[in-house]
This record gives structure tokens, C-alpha cells and sequence, in this order.
């Protein structure tokens, strides 16, 4: 059977591999594309088959989409704490791909369901994507560009349990969960699940609420129990959110994705600086820590092994997983339910699971929430190393591991001078090192290959808004729009990322994390809808804003203002934090009381400080990302043509009105929110 010949293959239906196809398709409407999806739905982890009635989000409502279609709100007995059921999220997906189209086909018209892609190879620029249909036909496609977007919860991470062969009940993956009856079954009655992270969390809650008897088991050789917070009794789900990606905060966390502005530079480099990073560390942690109260619930839950399940190092290092908790009276149940090991499976007899610590558990089922493992196994190992790919260490040439070690060393080094917290990690579990790192330009892009593009191989808090801002990149990418730096500097950006990863992750040593790139995009499409709207009404939304400016522009459009954004938004920040905190030491001096009115003083105080010291920055920001777009240095000259000296402070008494309110609730709500980490507990 011949092949077929396309212009983009997409591997993967999931929110990225969606996302991808959908920008390529706005730029190139007439393009012969595919996707494979090897299930029967689209959604990867979100999918119809995947998802159970008991899975929730862990996005509030209202984030948890795509920029240009707004979800519905599921009704209120779905919703908890406004996370929400997530079969609201596949049924979101399929109506997303039904109502894009482009030259008369949809975005599922273009989609390959029941294919499982086996063998991408490249010969004479050209990729051949080879693929098995669930009839067991094999099927052949070319193209000269493909998209990776199977990301990284495609494939479980199955443990290897020893006389597993012997056991005879079920032993399932979270990915199998939603299609199996377990919590149904009336022979299933006991129940054990594997894990430590909020998957397993999930498995066990469940299977709790449906009447099992629960055995948990964190193996001992790894990193330890999962940190949750708990919006129950203290904040919702959004605010937590609201409160975890905001600027503010993320400037307290020691990280190569905030710019290196002197405000960063006190906090991460000085004592000062670096003891008040502690000090709001050290609240995390109390809500974190306190929450459960693993160590004071009577004699009973310590029998069981409540205490058992405390994180082991603190919330600052990430060295476990994450989540927030999004059932009711999560710890109560597990106290009050669940017996907790922390040990390893030694063997598996007939119904009985046995632990190198002596205990027997007798079992019905297995349920493993495991994690996952990269879906990367139709690369062979050349194409692997070629792409910088993760790969058995041994598997890697002795040259290549040399040049990555001695970039790697360097880097080390760099990430220790701007980032001094990161020197002492505290004593944590060390997982034995068998794999490469990605090693992917932004994230996304092969050193030494521009016809390929990873999409969604990130761990990130918002998966829609980087699948988004992926698909704008990698489109630009694949059409030879972007401007790379030269190799030898992008295999020292790529070093310094990976060595950033290994000291900021503890023991997550092969975490990629999603850079958040998003500001001058964001920030330039604003402006340009906002000036247009005075003249001729070009831009229809803002991702037509987005495919314009593109078409006129190329990548780099978006990036008009780069320079006065970037002066605009570091100047804001130094400017706002630090006239904030001095008059908040001042008033803690004169033993002035600190309550909402101060607050809300202080932050006007530093908004109006701010709006005067950044408002030329802003006007030359403004100026260069009109519809018509100018460099900053136009801008700069046509502002002092237009209104001397002066002309930089136009438009700051209407700049005023939004800043010193804003200015106001922003440190309220910044001091609430630090307080209200500290959940009630009774």
C-alpha cells in the first residue's frame, strides 16, 4: 500500500497537539495536515475512555481553556472549590475540534483516530511516520515537517512487581481506571494502591467513598510522600491558583524564567533578600505541613500510618509531587480509613502483596498511580541523541557526553552565582541517574534539526495557555521565522536550563518546565487591538490579532516593545515592591498598626511612585506596539518629535486613576493571601 504525502504530521490529540494544529492551520489554511492519535477521543489525559465521575482539575473554571472559546460552566454539583469534573474537559475538547474549520474540514476531519505511531524515521529531509490501526493494519505517511505533541502522560510508568504472574487479580495503571468496574466490583474488596503523588491520592479516596478497605504504599526507595494544599477551610481553589502564577510570587522563587533586574537580584543574592524568600517559604510549608496534622490524631491514624504519609523535604525544593486537594475532608477520610506503608513490594504471592518490611497485605486489586514515562519509543536510539531526546546515559556518545558534561559544569556554576539558596539542598533521596535530560532549544527545538517541533513536553500550571504560546513558536520555528542564535550559544542556554533544573528540582532531575515567555506577546497584542479600534476595525479578536501581526511581522512582531515592556514591567515591579516595603518598615519602626487601611495606603503610595518613575517606559512600549508597529528606537524619536521631554509623561493623570487603586487592592490582597496560606484548622 503506497504512502500519503502531507505537509505537517502531528503526532498526538491531546490539548498541545490540538493547539499546534490549530495556529498552523490559521496560518496556512490550505496545508495537507494530519494528526495520529492512537486512542479513540481526543484529550490525551483528558479523554472520554481516560477520565472517571470522581476526576476533577486541578485549574479552576475559567482557566482551564483555550484562549479563543470560552467553557461553559459545568452546574454547581460538579464543581468543588471551582475545580470541576473532568469529563467537562473531554466534552470541552470535542466540541472545540468540531467547531474550527478551515477550507471546508474540520479540526477532527484532520484527525487519524486508532493509530498507534511506531516508527518515525527521516531520510532526504523528508520524515516517514509509520503507524498501526487498531485492525492491525500498518499504515505509511510523508512529511517534511511533524510535530511531537504526545507528551508526557501518554505512556504509564508500570512498576516492575516481582511474581506479579502469581498475584491473579487485577493490577491496572490510572490510565485504565476510567474503562474498568474495580470500585464497582462487589468481589473486589480490598484494595491497594501504589503511588505517592495526587494520582494515587485520587485512587485512594475513591476507593475509600466506595466502601473498599484501602491499603496505601509509598515505596520507600524514592522521594517520599506528595505535598497537597487544601483550599478547604482557608482559600479556594482559584485564589491558590491565582496566588501560585502571579508575578509577585514567582519573583520569590529562585528561577532562570524571571528577568535578572536588580529587584531579583536583592532578593535572590543578598542576605536580606534571601531571608525573607525564607521567611514566606516558611509559611508554604506551615499550611502545607500543618493542615493534615500528620502527627497529633490519636493513637489510631498513627497505627495506621497516617504520620507516614508527611513530605520528607520541604515544599520549596519540589522534590515530590504536587497538588491541591479537591474532595471534601480529603484528610479526615484518609486518617480515619487507610492503612499507609512506607516500604517496597518485596514479591507478589496469590492475593497477597508482601513488603520488605515484614507486612502482608492481602489484595484484590492494584490500582498504580505511578506516573508516567516520556511517549518518545518511536525515535530510534540515533534519532534520540540526534534530537536530544532522553535516552539511556550509556547509549550516548563518549564525545557528545564529554561536551554536554563540561557545558553542564559551567552552567552549574552560573546557576550557584545567581541563585546562592540553591548551593544547599537539605538530604533527600537521590534516584539512581539512568537517563538524559531533554535537551531541547525553548523547550521545543532540536539542536540539530528545525523540521521537527515538541510540543506539550512540559510540566507547567496552565497547560492551555503554554499549549497556545508553543503552537505560536513552533509554527513560526517550522517556517523558518525564527531567528536562532548561534549553536555553540544555544547549547549554553540548554546547558544552563538543565543545570538550573538539576539544582532547583532536587531530585526531579529530568523536570522540564514551561517558560513563561508570554508578557511582550500578551502585552503587544493588547495595544495593537486597542489602537486599531480607533481606526479602521481590522482584527476581528485576538487570535486574528496574533495571525495578522504575524503575516506582517513574523515572530518577531509580537515581540515590537520587547525592550520598553521588559523596562516597564522590571521598572514596575522594583519600583512597586520597593517603595512598599520601605514604607512598610518605616510604619513597623514608628510602631504603626498594620491593617487593611495601611495596606491599601502603602500600595497606592507605590503605584503613584511607580506610574511617574515607569511612564516613559510605557509610553515608548505603547508607541511600539500600535497596529502599525515601530522598533523602539522609531518609537523613542517619533514621541520627542511629537511632544519633547514631556511627551514621555503623556497620558500618566489617566495612567494614575488605574494605578493607585490598583496599587492599593494589589498589596491588600497580596497581605491577605500570605495570611490566609495558614489554613483553619479546628
Amino acid at each position: 500500500m503506497g504512502s500519503q504525502e502531507l505537509d505537517i504530521a502531528i503526532i498526538g490529540a491531546g490539548i498541545s497537539g490540538i493547539a499546534a494544529a490549530k495556529f498552523y492551520l490559521d496560518i496556512h489554511p490550505n496545508c495537507k495536515l494530519l494528526i495520529f492519535e492512537k486512542d479513540d477521543s481526543v484529550g490525551g489525559v483528558w479523554n472520554s475512555r481516560r477520565v472517571f465521575d470522581t476526576f476533577y482539575t486541578q485549574t479552576p473554571f475559567g482557566v482551564w481553556e483555550f484562549s479563543d472559546m470560552p467553557m461553559t460552566r459545568p452546574p454547581e454539583e460538579d464543581i468543588y472549590e471551582d475545580a470541576f469534573k473532568a469529563k467537562y474537559t473531554s466534552q470541552y475538547l470535542e466540541t472545540y475540534i468540531d467547531r474550527h474549520v478551515w477550507m471546508g474540514q474540520t479540526l477532527r476531519d484532520r484527525i487519524v483516530f486508532n493509530i498507534d505511531v511506531r516508527r518515525l524515521t527521516k531520510e532526504n529531509n523528508v520524515w516517514s511516520i509509520s503507524g498501526t490501526s487498531s485492525s492491525g493494519e500498518t499504515k505509511t505517511f510523508m512529511s517534511p515537517k511533524i510535530v511531537i505533541a504526545s507528551g508526557l502522560t501518554s505512556v504509564p510508568n508500570m512498576p516492575t512487581l516481582p511474581g506479579q504472574e502469581h498475584f491473579e487479580n487485577p493490577i491496572i495503571h490510572l490510565k485504565d481506571f476510567g474503562q474498568s468496574n474495580i470500585l464497582a466490583s462487589t468481589s473486589i474488596k480490598k484494595i491497594t494502591v501504589l503511588g505517592a503523588a495526587k494520582s494515587a491520592s485520587d485512587l485512594v479516596y475513591d476507593s475509600v467513598k466506595a466502601g473498599k478497605t484501602v491499603t496505601w504504599i509509598i515505596r520507600a526507595k524514592g522521594t517520599g510522600p506528595g505535598f497537597f494544599l487544601s483550599p478547604e477551610g482557608s482559600v479556594s481553589l482559584r485564589t491558590i491558583h491565582l496566588i501560585a502564577t502571579s508575578r509577585i510570587i514567582s519573583t520569590l522563587s529562585p528561577s532562570l524564567l524571571n528577568p535578572d533586574s536588580w529587584w531579583n537580584r536583592i532578593l535572590q543574592r543578598s542576605k536580606m533578600g534571601r531571608k525573607q524568600m525564607a521567611k514566606f517559604w516558611a509559611t508554604v510549608d506551615k499550611s502545607v505541613f500543618d493542615a493534615p496534622n500528620f502527627d497529633d490524631r490519636g493513637a489510631e491514624a498513627k497505627e495506621r500510618g497516617f504520620d507516614k504519609l508527611k513530605p520528607h523535604t520541604p515544599v520549596f525544593w519540589a522534590n515530590q509531587g504536587a497538588g491541591v486537594i479537591n474532595r471534601p475532608n480529603f484528610w479526615d477520610i484518609i486518617a480515619q480509613n487507610v492503612q499507609v506503608y512506607h516500604a517496597d513490594v518485596d514479591e507478589l504471592r496469590s492475593g497477597v502483596i508482601c513488603l520488605d518490611n515484614g507486612h502482608e497485605v492481602p489484595s484484590d486489586a492494584i490500582l498504580c498511580g505511578t506516573g508516567w514515562v516520556p511517549s518518545l519509543s518511536f525515535f530510534d536510539r540515533t534519532l534520540l541523541a540526534e534530537l536530544g531526546l532522553p535516552q539511556p546515559i550509556g547509549d550516548l556518545p563518549a564525545e557528545k557526553a564529554r561536551m554536554w558534561d563540561s557545558l553542564e559544569k559551567d552552567a552549574d556554576q552560573t546557576v550557584l552565582d545567581r541563585f546562592p539558596i540553591l548551593a544547599n539542598p537539605p538530604e533527600h533521596y537521590h534516584t539512581p541517574v539512568t537517563h538524559t535530560p531533554y535537551r531541547l532549544y525553548s523547550g521545543i527545538a532540536p539542536l540539530s534539526d528545525t523540521s521537527v517541533a515538541f510540543v506539550g513536553h512540559v510540566l507547567t500550571a496552565n497547560h492551555f495557555r503554554v499549549a497556545e504560546y508553543q503552537a505560536i513558536w513552533a509554527t513560526a520555528y517550522l517556517d523558518g521565522k525564527v531567528k536562532l542564535p548561534p549553536l555553540e550559544q544555544r547549547q549554553k542556554e540548554v546547558a544552563l536550563f538543565v543545570a538550573w533544573c538539576r539544582r532547583r528540582y532536587a531530585d526531579n532531575l529530568f523536570r522540564v518546565v514551561a517558560s513563561t515567555f508570554a508578557v511582550t506577546p500578551t502585552e503587544r497584542i493588547k495595544t495593537a487591538l486597542i489602537d486599531e479600534a480607533r481606526t479602521t476595525k481590522r482584527f476581528q479578536s485576538s487570535l486574528d490579532a496574533i495571525r495578522v501581526i504575524y503575516r506582517e511581522f513574523g515572530l518577531m512582531g509580537l515581540y515590537h516593545g520587547y525592550a520598553g515592556t521588559t523596562l516597564k514591567q522590571a521598572g514596575a515591579t522594583a519600583f512597586r515592591m520597593g517603595t512598599y516595603n520601605i514604607l512598610k518598615d518605616f510604619e513597623k519602626s514608628r510602631d504603626i498598626t498594620q491593617s487593611t487601611v495601611t495596606n491599601f495606603a502603602n500600595g497606592a503610595v507605590a503605584g503613584t511612585v511607580t506610574t511617574y518613575a515607569t511612564q516613559p517606559f510605557d509610553t515608548i512600549k505603547t508607541r511600539s506596539q500600535s497596529a502599525k508597529g515601530a522598533s523602539t528606537v522609531d518609537a523613542f524619536r517619533s514621541i520627542i518629535a511629537d511632544g519633547g521631554v514631556r511627551g514621555f509623561w503623556r497620558g500618566t493623570t489617566m495612567r494614575l486613576g488605574r494605578t493607585v487603586f490598583s496599587g492599593g487592592i494589589l498589596f491588600t490582597v497580596y497581605e491577605h493571601a500570605v495570611a490566609l496560606l495558614n489554613p483553619v484548622t479546628k
